[in-house]
């Protein structure tokens, strides 16, 4: 799902949106349903079709608003909140649920035009992050949002810059891929659209299809 995918992969939503204060229980829920509210206001029956393409729920296709908030929320309460509360009890975050509760109503208060026009991986604007990280480096982790540098390795520790060595994330405007030079992965520059690409995340349009290009505009409401 575009919004709330993007809201689990960056941890990072909240802002000034006057949401109310969501409690972590009940964040995936509430996150679900702006989610999924917005998608079947802003996409067409087509676009919402290509979206839950082989993915069902209790063995029936997602076809309507209602099933989408059910596999969506159960997903997010199953699989991430037990992950936060591990992470809360152990000391190495915190969460801020004014800032969750503000999410979901940025997500809530976007414009069809607003939400098909974001087709990169960001949140709504003046977002500011809803699990606060507590660990420094050198500090023991098991999660990159524990860690004040956003990078965990077993330790809490710089993220990888140009040139270094990467399993997976590196700092900003780079991403971690071959050098064929060394057959090794490391942190190179992020591509241009027009350059050639295999990934997504080796484009700053973040949209891959044999060369970086900006994505098609979907769910705009049209």
């Amino acid at each position: 799902m575009k919004k709330l995918v993007v809201c689990v992969l960056l941890v990072g939503c909240g802002g000034d949106g006057g949401g109310g204060t969501i409690e972590i229980d009940n964040f995936g829920t509430e996150l679900a349903i702006a989610a999924c509210g917005k998608q079947w206001e802003c996409c067409t029956d087509a676009e919402l079709m290509e979206e839950y393409m082989g993915i069902t729920i209790e063995g029936q296709p997602i076809t309507t608003e209602d099933q989408c908030v059910q596999f969506a929320g159960g997903l997010f309460t199953a699989l991430a909140i037990p992950q936060y509360k591990s992470s809360l009890e152990m000391g190495r975050i915190e969460y801020d649920g004014a800032a969750a509760g503000d999410c979901v109503a940025a997500i809530e208060n976007l414009t069809c035009a607003e939400y098909g026009a974001d087709t990169s991986e960001t949140v709504p604007a003046g977002c500011r992050p809803f699990l606060i990280p507590k660990v420094p480096d050198g500090g023991a982790c098991s999660e990159n949002y524990e860690c004040t540098s956003h990078y965990c390795v077993e330790t809490c520790m710089p993220i990888p810059t140009e040139g270094a060595a990467c399993d997976e994330d590196c700092a900003s405007g780079l991403y971690c891929g071959f050098d064929q030079s060394t057959g090794m992965k490391v942190c190179q520059p992020i591509k241009a659209n027009g350059e050639p690409c295999t990934f997504d995340d080796e484009c700053t349009s973040d949209y891959c299809e044999g060369t970086c290009m900006t994505e098609p505009v979907t769910c705009d409401g049209r």
